[in-house]
């Protein structure tokens, strides 16, 4: 009978665990269907009510650099946020027959169970091939990450200012200053303003798993801050020294990193 309670648990344990595998990897999706749709955004001057989307609710308003800075898809993969969580959104998006890549906004929902792709600024250019036009579809990769970006350091130091949002000026704290103490020292810090991922308050609070492209090094980051380098600006102490395994950052002033945005699992 105790030989069968541990055998039950020990399966219990490794359950919760590819839960917790799978929670983490839920930004990305491979193989998944894209057809195509005719937003035009160009001839309507990008504008999201014209085009009837449904994250016009929320994101019409938003500046026409904003609007027009990427190709418009509908979004309603097997991964990832959804609804109004997943508007404003970027994808990074791969064909897998012919390995282009494109990043696109996310302005709409679908049903097909993947991504519906605006023809112009999306499908064509992601269709190198035009093998996905003869089929009505692409199969794609996609992931709620970028590649390639450019990460400085800034000295926080939060460990000796108790972890204290307000104290250290972040913009997140007019949000996140009241989070426990566990949750605002769970990882370390970073400010946001990479080129895939929301922005301004709807940052707040996200976790990144950022990789240093030189080193292979991995470490979790919680964004508490906005920036204006266009990519990450990490604590020093606490994200960028863990990450420059060879000091070879520090040297150059940055990192080069990849980043995909994962569950903070709080």
């Amino acid at each position: 009978m105790r030989s069968y309670s541990t055998l039950c648990l020990l399966v219990l344990i490794l359950w919760a665990a590819s839960i917790s595998i799978d929670v983490a990897r839920a930004q990305s999706a491979t193989n998944v269907r894209a057809t195509y749709h005719y937003y035009n955004p160009a001839s309507i001057g990008w504008d999201l009510l014209r085009a009837s989307t449904y994250c016009a609710t929320w994101d019409a308003d938003k500046p026409l650099a904003w609007r027009q800075k990427y190709g418009w898809t509908a979004f309603c993969g097997p991964a990832g946020p959804q609804g109004q969580a997943s508007c404003g959104l970027c994808l990074r998006i791969t064909n897998t027959r012919t390995g282009t890549q494109i990043t696109a906004r996310i302005v709409d929902q679908c049903s097909n169970g993947g991504l519906d792709l605006d023809y112009q600024t999306i499908f064509s250019p992601l269709d190198s091939d035009g093998y996905g036009y003869q089929q009505g579809h692409l199969i794609v990769n996609y992931d709620f990450s970028a590649t390639g970006v450019r990460a400085t350091y800034h000295y926080y130091n939060p460990a000796s200012i108790g972890w204290d949002l307000l104290r250290a000026s972040a913009y997140c704290s007019t949000w996140y200053a009241g989070k426990p103490l566990a949750w605002r020292q769970k990882y370390g810090w970073t400010a946001f303003c990479g080129p895939v991922g929301p922005t301004g308050q709807a940052a707040c609070g996200k976790c990144l798993r950022i990789t240093n492209r030189r080193t292979g090094a991995q470490i979790t980051a919680r964004i508490v801050d906005q920036c204006g380098n266009g990519g990450l600006d990490l604590d020093y102490q606490t994200i960028f020294r863990p990450l420059d395994t060879d000091g070879y950052g520090y040297q150059q002033g940055h990192l080069i990193v990849d980043y995909s945005f994962v569950d903070c699992r709080d």
